[in-house]
Formats: C-alpha cells, sequence, structure tokens
C-alpha cells in the first residue's frame, strides 16, 4: 500500500513521516493542494489525503481523473466537507472520509480567549494604538455570553466561560448532559437577544449558511459582539459589514472568513473581505488558526491517514460521509 497526503503543511510533516513509519506504509508528501497540474501523482498510489482545493470544488475533472489512476477515496483532512462535490465524488465511486473530532480545546480555548478579547476592546487598542484608559472593558460575571452548539467544542467554551463567572445561555440542536447545571437552554431567537456576546460553533451546512444575515443581526442585543471559529460562510459578511457600521454590533472576532478558501494559496489578507472588515477597529481578524495546536494537527494527519488505511484495507471506516 502507497498513500499520497496532498496540501501538505510544515507543521503537519512530522507526524505524517512518524504515522509512515510506525504503520510501515510510504506515504508520499505534496506541500501544494490538489489540482490538474499535480493530480497525475495519485497514480501510482491506492488511496489520497487532502484538504479540498478551490479547484476541487469546481472540476469535475480532478474526481475522474482519480478514478482513472484507480482512487476509490477521499481522506479528508478536516472536521468540514463542503469542499468536496458529493454529487462527483458519488459519480466516481470515490468514498470520502473525514475527521469529525480532534483536540475540542484548540478551537474551544481559543473562542474563550477571543471572548475575553471582545469584552476588554483589544482588537480596539491593539488598531488605534490608543492611549492607556482610552477603552474600557466588560467583565466576565457582568455579561451573557450565548453559545451556538454545543458539541465537543461549543461544550468546552460553555464549560470555560461557566468556570470563569460568566452566565453562559446556548441554543443548539440538543442538549448537551455536561452543561446541566452550567448553561440555560433557549431558543436562537432569545440567544440572540440576550447574549453580550455570540460564539458560533455549528458546522457550515445548507441550512447555517448565511444563517447570521441582516434579519439575524437586527434581532442582537444592541451593543453586542459577534465571535465566530466555525466557517465564514455561515455569516453574511455585507450584513455583518452592515451591522458594524451602524453600531448594531459593539465589535467581531472572527478566524473563519467568508471565501477564505479562495485566498490560502495567494494570501488570506488579499480576501476584499479582509480589508473592508479591518476597517473597523473593533474587529480582529485571524486566518483560520483557532484549530492550530500541535496536538490537534497530530490528531487531524493521523486520522486522515487511518481513515485512508481502513477504507483501502478493510472497505469501511467509522469516518465515512454518507452520500
Amino acid at each position: 500500500m502507497r498513500l499520497i497526503y496532498y496540501g501538505v503543511s510544515a507543521d503537519e510533516e512530522k507526524f505524517i513521516k512518524r504515522w509512515s513509519f510506525s504503520n510501515k506504509i510510504p506515504v508520499t508528501i505534496i506541500n501544494e493542494g490538489i489540482s490538474s497540474e499535480n493530480v497525475h501523482f495519485a497514480g501510482p498510489h491506492d488511496g489520497v489525503c487532502l484538504y479540498p482545493s478551490p479547484e476541487m470544488r469546481q472540476s469535475e475533472l480532478l474526481y475522474r481523473k482519480l478514478r482513472e489512476q484507480g482512487i476509490h477515496q477521499l481522506s479528508v483532512k478536516s472536521t468540514g466537507v463542503d469542499g468536496i462535490n458529493f454529487e462527483w465524488a458519488q459519480k466516481y465511486g470515490l468514498t470520502v472520509t473525514n475527521v469529525p473530532s480532534y483536540s475540542p480545546t484548540s478551537v474551544g480555548h481559543f473562542a474563550i480567549m477571543s471572548i475575553l478579547m471582545v469584552l476588554r476592546n483589544i482588537p480596539t487598542v491593539l488598531q488605534t494604538n490608543s492611549s492607556r484608559k482610552t477603552t474600557i472593558g466588560r467583565e466576565l460575571q457582568d455579561v451573557t455570553v450565548g453559545i451556538l452548539g454545543t458539541g465537543r467544542i461549543g461544550c468546552v467554551v460553555a464549560e470555560g466561560i461557566h468556570a470563569l463567572g460568566g452566565r453562559v445561555i446556548a441554543s443548539s440542536s440538543k442538549e448537551n448532559p455536561r452543561l446541566k447545571g452550567k448553561v440555560s437552554y433557549v431558543s436562537f431567537e432569545e440567544l440572540l437577544e440576550e447574549s453580550d456576546v455570540l460564539s458560533i460553533h455549528i458546522p457550515l451546512s445548507e441550512n447555517s449558511t448565511y444563517l447570521f444575515s441582516e434579519e439575524t443581526f437586527a434581532k442582537m442585543k444592541p451593543g453586542s459582539c459577534l465571535v465566530n471559529t466555525a466557517r465564514g460562510k455561515i455569516v453574511d459578511t455585507e450584513a455583518l459589514i452592515e451591522a458594524l457600521a451602524t453600531g448594531k454590533l459593539a465589535g467581531a472576532a472572527l478566524d473563519a472568513l467568508e471565501d477564505e478558501e479562495k485566498y490560502f494559496s495567494v494570501g488570506w489578507e488579499k480576501n476584499p473581505y479582509y480589508s473592508r472588515l479591518m476597517a473597523f477597529p473593533n474587529v480582529m481578524i485571524t486566518p483560520h488558526i483557532a484549530y492550530h495546536t500541535e496536538l490537534a494537527v497530530q490528531e487531524i494527519v493521523e486520522t486522515s491517514l487511518n481513515n485512508a488505511r481502513d477504507i483501502i484495507i478493510a472497505g469501511s471506516s467509522r469516518n465515512t460521509i454518507s452520500l
């Protein structure tokens, strides 16, 4: 068996090599994301690990070429699989797997940090170099923090904020028993109306795309802040810009930005939304790095490689995505 891993960063290489040595399975490392120019490298291999490139969202050719070279699976090295065209994957018989879970504290603790930073007006301090006492912050015990989605990551955030003395409310598809006595579950409408800071922890889906729209922002508490460490397209950026411009929102911390995947290879700050949002001194943007810790990267690499191996050997993986 031989595997090929596309889009490998310097941080991932050591974990790929370690896995390859331990499992006695050769893994070819390609630093660039998969494209029509390098898809032929998959030919001598039995399985593919990758993060969906922008071209993969648009080109049926890549799926056809992979199948023609004998590839029967796609191991996606992320939780989200919105970059895969499942119609084409099914057409060419490609089984898709993902990494449904990895260190929840990586994103969870980053979100907690972001919540604290917007409450203390740190984005404004950093952007404007204002004098020491120009901006005054709010403390956790004086505000209500809203959590949208209380899965593994949202649960970490809720528990952390509760432990620090904050009041936590949440809206989720189902209640998490770990949060009993720590969180008050409310409707989505109540979450918008009561949250001083609202942190997003749901996956991108057809139903969640542009969930935060002009109508949604209008229902949010005046002077509230938004934290998004999930997916960029959950937020309608045009509506967010308007909410910031009118003062409806007092700030935002964004680790996920709409259309970001188009710009990672050429410079994430070249995204037009980046410059428009950064015109507001109360906005902080980071380049989708909330997950980026040693532990999380190791778990992502190992799970994606295990998924590819399991599909090839056993024909199935516990992380298979139903088409």
